[in-house]
C-alpha cells in the first residue's frame, strides 16, 4: 500500500511539473483525453440502447464521433434515448472541446499582442544597427542617422535593447528627429525599434537578430563620474557585454563600438579583444568619449569656432570622411573632383568627400599648383586664463589637453577649478579682472535626466546678472541639446553640447567604422613621430594666412587646395571657410566650384 501511495505521489509530482512547464499543452492534452473518454462512454451506451449499432467500432465511428463533428446528423435520429445521448455528447463537445480551443486561441492572440506591444519575442532583421543599453546620447544619435546619404532610396533599421521604458524612449527619439528638420518621407525610411530586455541575456540578444547586424554600439549606462575604483560599474557592464557577445554566433564582419567612461578601460577592452579567443576575430573599437569631449572643450577655449567645425565634420550633411584605397595625397589633389585629402595611410588616403563611389571622384585632368602663392607662418602659441566651474568626468581630460598644448606649442594656461557653491565669490572676483579670462561652466552628469544642466543654468543666470566686465568670456557645456534654445539669448561665447558631439561621432563610426583611426588622431592633442601635432585642425583669419590682397578668387576649390598644399611645403590643405560665424566645409564637385576668400573670412585648415 505504501509503495502504491509513493508511486501515486511521484505521478502527481511529475504531472505538476509538466503542468507548470507547459500549461497550454497540458490543458489541450487533458481536454482531448476527456473528450475521447466521453466519446468512448457514449459509444458504449449507444451500443446498449440502440439496436442499429452492431459493434462498438460502429457505435464509436457512426455514433458518438459523428454526433460531435456533425451536429446536423442528430436530426435523423428516431430513437428518443439515442437522440438524448447524441444531444448530450454534442453539448459536452461544444463546452469541453470547442470552448477550450476558443479560449486558448483568444489567450494566444492576447499574448501575441502583448509581446508586440512590449517588443518581446523574436524580431527578424538584417544588416541593421544594434544599440545595447540606453543613455541620453541615443536620441541624438538616431536622429542624426536621418542625414545619411541614400536614406531616401533605402531603409535603415536601428534596434535598441535596454531596460528603458519603451514609450519614454520613443518620445525622446521622436522629439530629436523632429528637430532635425528632415522631411517626413525621409523619416519613414528609418526604422527605430526599442526592445525591453537585458543585453547580458543570450536569448534576448538572439531575439534581435544580432547575428545578422552590421554594427553593434554598446553604450555606457552609468552616468556617474569616474570613481577611484579600478573599474566603474558602467565600464564593468561594458566588459560583461563584450564577453557575452563573444559567446554568440555574430558575423566576423560586424563592427563593435563601445563607449567607456575611464580611459584605462579602453586598454582593458583592447586587451580583452587580443586575449579572449572568442573575441579575437572581431573589429572592436572602444572609445572614451569623455576624453574626446575634454579635448574638444580645451580646443574651444583656444578657438571658439572649433566646435562648430567638428559638428559640421561629424554630421552626415555635406561631406564625410571616407578612405580611398591605393592612392596618394598628390593624386587626390591633382585628379579628384569630389575629395580633399586628409591623412595618409598604409593602403591609401582618408579624404573629405560627398561622393559615394571612388569612380565618381576623378575629373580626368591633372592640375598643377599656381606659382607665386605665399603664406604666412602659422602662429599657434596661446596664453589663456581659464576658470572651470563645476566638475564631471571630462574635467581631468580638459586639464590634460591644456598640458599637452603647453608642451607642443610653448603656450601657458593658468587653470583654476571652482566648485558650484562658490559661484557668488567667483562673480565678485571676475569683475575686478583687467585681463581676458575664460570661464567654462561644466554640467553635472550625476543628476536625473529631468535635471540635466540645472547647475549650469543656475550659474549662468547668476554670472550674467552679477558680471559687468567685457574681459570675461563664458563657455557653457550642456548635456541635453534641447536646453540650447533656452540659453541662446544669453551673452555667452560658445555652447558645447556634449551629447550632440558624441551622438554625431557615434553615427559616423557606426556607418563608417574604418574612420575611427582618423578621428582618434584628429581629436588627440599629442605629438606624432615628427614631434608635432599633425592630423589637427587650424582656424586662421584670411589676412594672417595669405600674403596677398583681398578678395582672392579661385576658379575651383581643387586649385585652391593644391596651391595651399604646395605653398605650405605639403603640410596643409583647406577644409572650408567661416563667414559671418557660419562654418561651410567644402563639398560637392570641387573641380567646378569657384571660391572667393574675403578679408573678413576665416579659413579652416587641416595639418596633413
Amino acid at each position: 500500500m505504501k509503495k502504491l501511495l509513493n508511486r501515486l505521489k511521484a505521478m502527481r509530482s511529475t504531472l505538476s511539473v509538466k503542468t507548470h512547464k507547459t500549461p497550454r499543452l497540458f490543458v489541450i492534452a487533458m481536454m482531448l483525453f476527456i473528450n475521447v473518454l466521453v466519446l468512448i462512454i457514449a459509444a458504449i451506451i449507444a451500443l446498449i440502447i440502440d439496436d442499429t449499432f452492431e459493434t462498438f467500432v460502429e457505435a464509436f465511428a457512426l455514433g458518438s464521433i459523428t454526433w460531435l463533428l456533425s451536429p446536423n446528423s442528430i436530426m435523423v435520429i428516431e430513437n428518443p434515448q439515442t437522440l438524448f445521448l447524441a444531444v448530450l455528447v454534442l453539448i459536452t463537445g461544444i463546452v469541453l472541446f470547442s470552448g477550450t480551443i476558443i479560449a486558448l486561441t483568444t489567450n494566444a492572440l492576447k499574448d501575441y499582442f502583448e509581446r508586440k506591444q512590449t517588443s518581446s519575442g523574436r524580431i527578424y532583421l538584417n544588416q541593421h544597427i544594434v544599440i545595447l543599453n540606453w543613455n541620453n546620447k541615443i536620441p541624438e544619435l538616431v536622429a542624426d542617422l536621418l542625414n545619411v546619404k541614400g536614406l531616401v532610396s533605402r531603409r535603415l533599421s536601428v534596434l535598441i535593447l535596454s531596460d528603458v521604458n519603451r514609450h519614454e524612449a520613443e518620445e525622446k527619439i521622436r522629439s530629436a528627429m523632429m528637430q532635425t528638420g528632415v522631411k517626413k518621407q525621409t523619416m519613414k525610411r528609418l526604422d527605430c525599434l526599442i526592445k525591453h530586455g537585458n543585453p547580458l541575456n543570450h536569448s534576448e540578444l538572439r531575439d534581435i537578430s544580432i547575428e545578422l547586424c552590421d554594427t553593434i554600439i554598446v553604450m555606457n549606462k552609468e552616468p556617474l563620474s569616474v570613481t577611484e575604483e579600478q573599474l566603474s560599474k558602467g565600464d564593468l557592464n561594458i566588459i560583461k557585454i563584450m564577453l557575452t557577445l563573444g559567446q554568440l554566433n555574430i558575423s566576423k564582419s560586424t563592427s563593435i563600438l563601445t563607449e567607456v567612461k575611464q580611459f584605462a578601460t579602453k586598454e582593458k577592452v583592447l586587451a580583452l579583444r587580443d586575449t579572449v579567443m572568442s573575441l579575437k576575430d572581431y573589429s572592436i573599437v572602444p572609445i572614451c568619449f569623455d576624453r574626446r569631449l575634454g579635448q574638444i572643450m580645451a580646443q574651444t577655449i583656444i578657438h571658439a569656432m572649433i566646435e562648430d567645425v567638428y559638428l559640421a565634420l561629424f554630421s552626415f550633411k555635406g561631406a564625410q570622411v571616407h578612405h580611398v584605397e591605393n592612392t596618394t595625397i598628390e593624386t587626390v589633389l591633382q585628379t579628384f573632383s569630389h575629395a580633399i585629402p586628409l591623412k595618409r595611410t598604409e593602403h591609401g588616403v582618408f579624404v573629405l568627400t560627398s561622393a559615394h563611389a571612388t569612380k565618381a571622384l576623378h575629373h580626368g585632368n591633372t592640375l598643377q599648383a599656381s606659382e607665386g602663392v605665399k603664406l604666412h607662418p602659422i602662429q599657434e602659441n596661446h596664453d589663456r586664463h581659464v576658470i572651470i566651474v563645476g566638475d564631471n568626468n571630462k574635467r581631468p581630460f580638459i586639464d590634460y589637453a591644456f598640458h599637452s598644448y603647453e608642451r607642443l606649442y610653448k603656450s601657458h594656461f593658468k587653470v583654476e577649478h571652482v566648485a558650484n557653491d562658490a559661484i557668488e565669490s567667483l562673480g565678485k572676483r571676475l569683475n575686478d579682472l583687467k585681463t581676458p579670462v575664460y570661464v567654462l561652466l561644466l554640467s553635472d552628469e550625476t543628476v536625473p535626466a529631468d535635471q540635466l544642466d540645472a547647475n549650469v543654468m543656475n550659474n549662468l543666470l547668476y554670472l550674467r546678472h552679477a558680471l559687468d566686465n567685457e574681459h570675461v568670456h563664458i563657455i557653457v557645456e550642456l548635456l541635453d541639446p534641447k536646453n540650447d534654445a533656452l540659453i541662446r539669448d544669453f551673452d555667452i561665447d560658445n555652447t558645447i553640447i556634449s551629447n550632440k558631439i558624441v551622438s554625431l561621432l557615434l553615427g559616423q563610426l557606426s556607418m563608417f567604422p574604418k574612420t575611427e583611426v582618423f578621428y582618434d588622431d584628429l581629436l588627440s592633442i599629442e605629438p606624432h613621430e615628427t614631434g608635432k601635432d599633425n592630423a589637427a585642425i587650424v582656424i586662421l583669419k584670411a589676412p594672417s594666412f595669405f600674403k596677398s590682397s583681398f578678395p582672392l578668387d579661385y576658379a575651383s576649390i581643387t586649385q585652391l587646395s593644391l596651391d595651399i598644399y604646395e605653398a605650405s611645403n605639403k603640410k596643409l590643405v583647406p577644409l572650408g571657410l567661416i563667414r559671418a560665424n557660419t562654418v561651410s566645409l567644402f563639398h560637392g564637385n570641387l573641380h567646378e566650384t569657384t571660391v572667393q576668400i574675403d578679408e573678413k573670412d576665416q579659413i579652416i585648415l587641416y595639418k596633413v
